[in-house]
């Protein structure tokens, strides 16, 4: 599908989605924080163990 050149398509376009009981404009979806809280303590587990390979080669 082409993008519209002119206001008038866009228009036709939104109304024919909405016609069709497509929502053309969703709301946005809430971030969890599960996401970033996992992530940090995926990295914190692999920094120590990073520490803890470089200690037991440095002894």
């Amino acid at each position: 599908m082409r993008e519209p050149e002119t206001i008038e398509e866009e228009l036709a376009i939104i109304a024919e989605a909405l016609d069709a009981g497509i929502d053309p404009f969703p709301p946005k979806k809430e971030s969890s924080g599960i996401v970033r809280l996992s992530l940090g303590w995926f990295m914190i587990i692999i920094m120590v163990s990073w520490v803890s390979q470089f200690l037991y080669r440095s002894l």
